[in-house]
């Protein structure tokens, strides 16, 4: 005997279960040892063995009492019929319409003890998380034919009454009632279910307003079918968070960062961050503001404002924006519509230029994964379209678009396939007349790697690299996971920025090593450069998520 058999019938043996205790005598021992029989079989009936033979002995030598027990299991008991019903309100609900589904038992099989209680339980909490808080089995019931080796199963479920949601209140004076309304996940009225009350939980919780909070059903007292539903929450020890910090980025260099973010600002939830960054290559202040709309778990309206100076090779700008945006945002999908006033002077090799723009923009993407921060198969796209019209509070007309894509496969195990690759078109007259903000460069980290940040692109009379009207760039990574944490990688990067459609494409490789944090991943990554063009770079950091 082994196995789940094995583990049973010790864990049941009660000769075994007291073999250690200092209280036994051999009158005792004798007891336990003349019951063995009867706990064997108690053990075996849960996997369908009801008739076991077992041969036992009981000696005593030099060491203590041995008992011996040699078991014949026999033929299992196997299910001949299965009855499993529903009735009341709920037998022509979808969800219940099926309950076979929920017993793994088949004719044929084995009776399985195991695998009966869990289809009880299994049905019943699916009934009560639709609602049916009443429900009960008007029949639960094994009928063992010893003599035909064979069982039958029968389940009736009385569902009772459906329940639903009725008055919600909450004493909290953290956020508006009207707010925390419109963060329900139900409406008075609607059918109980547990999973909303979970998903509000889920919810409430995510908005970073508050310490704790609970979302109960006053289950124990109902008005009548209505379900009384309890809010509590508890406030954040302080809503003004700062953070100082200093680091390194492959394309804009070493920088130091100033932060200020609060969630809450007010009792209608508006939340307000800014940001000040000093770098090597760019210096940036940034402040946004965002206000719930609508449903406020995905709709934001917000407002921007940002100063931004960089400067890299030949080329100086500085830009001062303000915007306003509608956002609907969940984990995978993304839609913005916004609008922004550009102000930025400019120094590209020998031109310079100072652009006025009231660009609007639209821009969507979707991810499909299975995780989105450590992913083993998923797909992200994401498209970008904007533009301006001169005479509308612009000097200039352009329309510009962009897609790009991500894609992770795991075809083995501990292997990964990650590739990229994004595209892009602008309809100008003369890329002069558009910043350097807004024009399309290749080359650094999640570009072309091998080359110095914005270094590929159509270059001027000074050699200056000036920017382009089209980009295309791609990659091929291939990645081994080596530990539960580390990861080797080799990689092989194309693409350019252009001024016109015809395809020029600067090459680089490398490998790279990487550890998995709990928000993504943090890489360092070797590239060489395989064409004669733009600046070279051998070295490239980067974190964050897979997609």
């Amino acid at each position: 005997m082994e196995g789940k058999l094995y583990d049973n019938i010790m864990a049941r043996l009660r000769i075994n279960i007291y073999s250690q205790s200092s209280a036994l005598n051999e009158v005792e021992i004798k007891r336990l040892h003349r019951q063995a029989p009867t706990d064997i079989e108690s053990a075996l009936a849960p996997f369908g063995y009801y008739a076991p033979s077992v041969r036992s002995s009981l000696v005593q030598n030099e060491k203590g009492w041995l008992a011996r027990y040699t078991v014949q299991t026999g033929a299992p008991v196997t299910v001949s019929k299965i009855t499993v019903a529903v009735t009341g309100e709920g037998k022509e609900l979808p969800e219940l319409s099926t309950p076979h589904d929920q017993v793994a038992l088949r004719l044929g099989e084995p009776l399985r003890h195991t695998l009966y209680e869990d289809a009880k339980r299994a049905l019943i909490r699916r009934a009560r998380a639709l609602g049916f808080l009443d429900a009960y089995y008007s029949t639960h019931e094994i009928r063992i034919h010893r003599d035909k080796k064979s069982a039958e199963i029968e389940l009736i479920l009385e569902t009772g009454s459906r329940y639903i949601f009725g008055k919600t209140t909450s004493d909290q004076e953290i956020i508006t009632h009207e707010l925390l309304m419109r963060f329900l996940s139900y409406q008075d009225g609607d059918y109980f279910t547990t999973r909303k009350l979970f998903a509000t939980q889920r919810d409430l919780y995510r908005t970073d307003y508050f310490s704790s909070v609970i979302v109960e059903g006053d289950t124990a007292n109902p008005d009548g079918t209505a379900i009384p539903i309890k809010i509590a929450l508890e406030p954040l020890e302080h809503y003004n968070f700062y953070g100082v910090g200093v680091g390194y980025a492959s394309d804009i260099g070493a920088y130091t960062t100033l932060e200020w973010r609060n969630p809450l600002f007010n009792k209608k939830g508006h939340r307000v961050s800014s940001s000040f960054l000093v770098g090597e290559r760019e210096t940036h202040c940034v402040l946004n503001y965002r206000i719930p709309i609508a449903d406020p778990r995905f709709n934001t309206f917000g407002l921007s404002g940002l100063w931004n100076r960089e400067s890299w090779e030949n080329t100086v700008s500085n830009a001062l924006s303000a915007g306003m945006s509608y956002e609907y945002l969940t984990p995978r999908r993304h839609l913005g519509i916004s609008i922004e006033a550009l102000d930025e002077d400019y120094r590209v090799g020998d031109t310079k230029g100072e652009s006025k723009l009231l660009i609007p923009s639209l821009q969507g993407s979707m991810a499909i994964a299975d995780d989105i921060v450590n992913t083993k198969n998923g797909l992200r796209v994401t498209a970008v379209i904007s533009g301006a019209q001169e005479g509308i509070l612009s000097d200039t007309s352009f329309l510009k678009l962009r897609g790009d894509g991500r894609v992770v496969l795991s075809p083995f195990s501990n292997w990964r396939l990650l590739g990229h690759g994004s595209a892009g078109i602008i309809l100008v007259d003369s890329i002069d007349d558009l910043p350097p903000s807004l024009r399309f460069y290749a080359g650094g980290n999640k570009s072309v790697r091998g080359y110095r940040y914005r270094s590929l692109g159509p270059v001027d009379s000074s050699g200056t690299v000036i920017g382009g009207t089209y980009l295309l760039s791609g990659s091929i990574e291939c990645e081994r996971r080596i530990s539960e944490l580390w990861r080797l990688s080799a990689f092989y990067d194309v693409g350019n920025a252009m001024d016109d459609p015809n395809i020029d494409l600067a090459h680089g490789m490398g490998i790279g090593v990487g550890i998995v944090l709990p928000f993504g991943q943090a890489t360092l990554d070797f590239a060489y450069p395989l064409t004669v063009e733009g600046s070279s770079q051998y070295v490239f950091f980067s974190v964050g998520a897979d997609l």
